[in-house]
Order: C-alpha cells, then sequence, then structure tokens
C-alpha cells in the first residue's frame, strides 16, 4: 500500500502503510452548541428569519461501514434491498457480507483507501452494496449520471481523477451513449486502471471487453483472498464526490463525508417515521419504494441511509424510472412509503388505470423533493395514493442534503405550502441576497437561504474559487453554505421556498416568482404540469411564458389559462405566452431545465417575430 500525505480538504489523510488491522483516530464531529433564545420572543415565537435545529436526536459517529454491521446484528434476517426487475432481496446481514467481500477484492486489486471509484449504473442491489463496501474501505464513491454522453462521461472521469469504473454493462453497449467510452480510456483516460461490468456484459463494447483493464463486477462477489483491508473508522473522511453542475464547462463535485451523510440519512428517516418493527406493512417493517436514480442523493441518502439507519427496506421497482413500474411495486410489495420528484409524481397520478386498481393501502410515507412541489399535487398525493403522511424535503448537495424538512404530523397547510423547519444540528437564516455581514433579515421577508452545520461539504473537489465563493464565515467565524435559493421563514420557524434567485422573472424592474404562477396553472383541471420562465424582451427585460402539458384526452386554450392566472393574480402576473408540450428538457433526477425552456421560448418568439417581419414585407 502506498503511504499517503495530508493533502487538500477533501483528502481522506494519512493512513498507515502496512496491511494490517489500523483503527484511525476519530475527530470530533462539529456540534451546534449555541441553542438560546435569542431570536425568539416570549412566547417562544421566531422574532427574526434564523432557525435552529433541535439537539436531539444527537450525532452519530457511526460510518457507512459500522452503521450496515450494527444493523445486521440488530435487524440481519430483515430485508435491507428488494431490487424487483432482478428478483433479488438483500438482507442487512447479507449486505453486511456482501459489502465486506467486494470491499475486500477491490483492495487485493489495488483498490486503496482515498482512492475515486465512478459507478454509473440504475438502481440494482449491486448499487447499495458497492455505496458501503466503498464506505468501508474508505474509497470515494463518484455516482456517475446515466444519461450522460460520452463526452461528459470522459470529462466526468478525468475531472474525478477516478481509478476505478464500474458500470452496468447495458449502459457501454455498442449502441448505446458510451460505445466509444473504451478508445476514450485508452487515449485520454491512462489513470483508470480498472473497469468492472455488472450484469450482461456480451453486449459490452469490443474495446472494452478486449482492454487489460477489465473485469466481471461477479469477480468481486468471489470468496476473497489475500491480506485483510483496514476498514475506515474516521467519520469525517470523505465518501462521495456528487456532480453538482454540467461536467464539460464548469464541473463542481462536492465532497462529502460518513458524518454529512449518515447523519442526515438518521435525521430523515427518523422525521419520516421509518421503522423496522411498527410500520404498516404486514411484517411491521417499513417498505420504501425507491424510483428516484442512485446517482443523486436523493437515492443514496433520502432512501438508502434514511431507511438504513431505521432498519427499513428499500425497494427499487425499476432499473430506470417507470411510473407504472413503481405503482406495480407499492401494489406487490405492499409499499409503506414512496419518494419522488414531481415529474415523477405526475407520471404516476396520469396513469388513472394502475390507480383504479387499488392496493395503496399501507402506503402513507414518502418524501416529494428535488423541486418546487405544487400545492395541488401534494393534495392529489394525500388523496389518491393515502399519502397523509408524506414530508417535503428541501436542501441541495452541498448539504449532504436535506436542511429543513416537514413533519408528518405538521398542519395540512404547513406540509402543502412550505418546506418544514429547521433538521436536528442544523441552522438556517434568511438574508439579504449582498448582505456579507449573513444578519437574518425580519420574520416573512424574503431573501437568500444560508444553512450551517454538521450537514455542509468539505469543500468542491479542487476548485477553492467555487469553494470560497459559496462557503463564507460570519463575524463569529461560523461556516455557511449560500444556497442561491431565495425563501422566507415564520415566526414557527417554517421555510417556504420561493424559487432559485436565478429563476427569478426580472420584468419592468419587479421581481416575479415563478412558483406562484405555476401553482395558480396547476389547479386548472386540463394542466398536468407547468413551468413558467422569462424571455427577453427588449422594452420590460423579460416577458412570462408558461409552459404547459395538458392532461391526457383535454382540451385547454392559451386565452382560457391566461384568463385563468389574471382572475387570481392579476394582469401584471399573467403568462403573455403560453405553450403546450408533451415533456419538459429535465435532467435524470427529474429536475426540469428550465434555462432550456426559456432558451426555446426566445427561439420560437424570434421566430414568431422574423416570419410577422417577413409578412409585412410581402404585404408591403
Amino acid at each position: 500500500m502506498r503511504a499517503r500525505s495530508v493533502g487538500s480538504l477533501c483528502g481522506n489523510g494519512p493512513v498507515a502503510t502496512a496491511r494490517c488491522a489500523v483503527v484511525r483516530s476519530v475527530p470530533p464531529i462539529p456540534r451546534i452548541v449555541n441553542r438560546t433564545l435569542t431570536t425568539k420572543g416570549q412566547q417562544g415565537q421566531l422574532t427574526v428569519s434564523h432557525g435552529l435545529g433541535p439537539l436531539d436526536p444527537p450525532l452519530s459517529k457511526h460510518t457507512t461501514g459500522s452503521l450496515i454491521r450494527d444493523m445486521s446484528a440488530k435487524y440481519g434476517h430483515l430485508p435491507a434491498v428488494i431490487s424487483v426487475h432482478q428478483n433479488r432481496t438483500i438482507t442487512y446481514e447479507e449486505l453486511d457480507k456482501l459489502s465486506s467481500t467486494v470491499a475486500h477484492n477491490l483492495f487485493n486489486r489495488g483498490i486503496e483507501y482515498g482512492d475515486k471509484v465512478a459507478v454509473c449504473a440504475g438502481n440494482r442491489w449491486e448499487y447499495p452494496v458497492l455505496q458501503v463496501a466503498l464506505g468501508k474501505l474508505g474509497a470515494v464513491l463518484v455516482p456517475l449520471n446515466t444519461a450522460f454522453t460520452d463526452v461528459q462521461f470522459a470529462s466526468a472521469i478525468k475531472n474525478a481523477d477516478v481509478k476505478c469504473l464500474i458500470s452496468s454493462g447495458q449502459i457501454l453497449r455498442p449502441n448505446g451513449k458510451h460505445k466509444h467510452l473504451g478508445q476514450l480510456i485508452e487515449d485520454s483516460l491512462s489513470h483508470v486502471e480498472y473497469i468492472y461490468a455488472i450484469g450482461d456484459d456480451q453486449c459490452l463494447a469490443a474495446d472494452i471487453r478486449q482492454s487489460p483493464k477489465y473485469h466481471h463486477f461477479d469477480m468481486l462477489l468471489e470468496n476473497p483472498k489475500g491480506p485483510q483491508f483496514a476498514e475506515d473508522t474516521n467519520p469525517d473522511s470523505v465518501v462521495n464526490m456528487q456532480f453538482t453542475s454540467g461536467t464539460t464547462s464548469d464541473p463542481k463535485m462536492s465532497c462529502l463525508t460518513h458524518a454529512n451523510l449518515v447523519n442526515n440519512g438518521l435525521f430523515i428517516g427518523n422525521r419520516m417515521g421509518l421503522s423496522a418493527t411498527k410500520a404498516k406493512h404486514p411484517s411491521g417493517q417499513d417498505h420504501l419504494c425507491v424510483p428516484v436514480p442512485m446517482f443523486h442523493c436523493f437515492g443514496l441518502v433520502l432512501s438508502n441511509l434514511a431507511s438504513f439507519t431505521q432498519g427499513s427496506a428499500v425497494v427499487y421497482p425499476s432499473e430506470s424510472f417507470g411510473a407504472r413500474e413503481a405503482l406495480q411495486a407499492v401494489r406487490e410489495h405492499k409499499c409503506t412509503g414512496i419518494n419522488g420528484v414531481p415529474t415523477m409524481f405526475a407520471a404516476e397520478l396520469e396513469l388513472e388505470d394502475e390507480i383504479a386498481k387499488g392496493g395503496f393501502e399501507c402506503l402513507s410515507k414518502g418524501i416529494a423533493a428535488g423541486s418546487s412541489v405544487p400545492i395541488e399535487m401534494m393534495r392529489k398525493l394525500i388523496s389518491i395514493f393515502n399519502l397523509d403522511e408524506l414530508t417535503i424535503c428541501y436542501g441541495m448537495t452541498e448539504t449532504s442534503p436535506v436542511s429543513t424538512m416537514t413533519r408528518p404530523g405538521d398542519p395540512l397547510d404547513k406540509r402543502t405550502s412550505s418546506v418544514g423547519t429547521v433538521m436536528p444540528h442544523t441552522e438556517v437564516k434568511i438574508v439579504g441576497r449582498d448582505d456579507k455581514t449573513l444578519t437574518p433579515l425580519p420574520i416573512g421577508k424574503k431573501g437568500e437561504i444560508v444553512t450551517a452545520g454538521y450537514l455542509l461539504q468539505k469543500e468542491y473537489y479542487k476548485n477553492k474559487e467555487k469553494t470560497e465563493e459559496a462557503m463564507v464565515y460570519d463575524s463569529e467565524g461560523k461556516r455557511w453554505m449560500r444556497t442561491g435559493d431565495e425563501g422566507m421563514m415564520d415566526s414557527q420557524g417554517f421555510v417556504t421556498v420561493t424559487g432559485r434567485i436565478k429563476d427569478l422573472i426580472i420584468r419592468g424592474g419587479e421581481n416575479i416568482h415563478p412558483l406562484e404562477i405555476e401553482n395558480v396553472l396547476f389547479r386548472h383541471p386540463a394542466v398536468s404540469q407547468a413551468s413558467v420562465v422569462g424571455a427577453y424582451h427588449e422594452k420590460y427585460g423579460e416577458d412570462i411564458v408558461a409552459f404547459i402539458i395538458k392532461h391526457q384526452g383535454v382540451q385547454v386554450s392559451e386565452d382560457e389559462l391566461q384568463a385563468h392566472v389574471k382572475k387570481e393574480l392579476g394582469s401584471f402576473l399573467t403568462p403573455h405566452h403560453v405553450f403546450f408540450v408533451d415533456s419538459f428538457p429535465a435532467t435524470a433526477s427529474g429536475k426540469i431545465r428550465k434555462v432550456e425552456l426559456s432558451q426555446t421560448a426566445e427561439e420560437i418568439l424570434n421566430h414568431r417575430k422574423y416570419t410577422q417581419r417577413k409578412e409585412l414585407e410581402m404585404v408591403a
């Protein structure tokens, strides 16, 4: 094993050079100890927009590996992972043993503490095994978006200094997106020393299969031989590098630790009310349906770790999202919870034939997150799918990711109009957009959301400039993350997100919040989904443009929708243009790409102007 020295903040620190049992020192985990009522009035109501999370439960010192070992001892016989499309169930005992086997074999094939291992796969049982195995080994999981092109794929591998690539065989097939990846690795990514294919490898591109770097994932499941690895016991080790933006122009990789992720999963699972023994499932164990992708924090933390910290089970309906498969899995496996982003829930709500079959009696819990959730959608999810304990989460990759969350027992109006209150061991403020002092604004005043606590990332990998831009210090030396989101806080500490600051539409000098208009549009019976963006206007700065996906078989006109909005919000907030589309451009995790919608709107409007000008010229 090569010796290491302490490098950047994202480095995992020194380790012993001998291949023997090593116990690494456990540094103290940052705790928020100041919980005075200085921000509250006499009745316990907040007087300024500064929320302090509770100190219970205490912060865990578990690593990913020690967590699963503990759960195996408590609930070894219970299922941890159910992959419906693979017809495979993994118990907690199996998850512990399989992850140790994979970690041991990776170690004996050259993967060591601090090495970067990229994983590109769908929702399969192998993914959580790798998640835990890499945590035990102290290697860094680099999840890759399954929708990446060849160029994006190669760029991500290069920027993350990936040593080992583990990918689904289907993703690397010759007629797929990555048919030239093998040659790219040979030509310009020489630092990639190992490639493993999960599943069917007969479909692999020839240049990958013939590479001396290539192996099948099954090799990592064999009985390990050779020296044992030293399990990582340091909660402050970086265990995950998550991409937060495009990988070809301005890559940002968030460096997250065991302490970040395990604790965030713990607090999410607690607030959801997940359990190993007290659920509505016949076994008493919560079964959480997970159609969200593993390469995103929604899959790895809000689903996997939220469940694993409570002894619950995750259920993967399909390798990639399928609305019908998700509802079928809920019915057949008597799922008690389901996670999703608004576009996923919208697709599920459209399946009237599946909904008519019923089978949602056990369903009550779940998380809706990823982007703004329209109020009317929340109400439909509660009434149609029995999701009366559905929670809303807010956060960002850089905060592990959740910083605020509703509780199942919160009043319905709070669960449909806010993103909840501050999570344990966390602080949230609403501050002026350009206020470097980070002074909290008065209650109800809109400003930028900033976050502090254990959940903050260590840094953006090899990007000091962006780290210092996003992570700032107050006058007391406390580090805060600027989210770039606009929101406000009420006197009870409930946070409402009013939109991305960069998504604000500025018309005639006035700020317009797209979410406000989207919520009104969504209440129209013909509207399935709505997204409102700004498009350039030479006089007023921006026009309001609405993109609409209609319910199947329903007709509605632009004039009708404009009248609907005008009735509730007045002329100033009424969309000037309404475009009907079949789908929205979205990331693989389901977030709508509003920048692309704005570009599309401007292209359409410019084409209209050009056509009108030509028609006038012909008449003249």
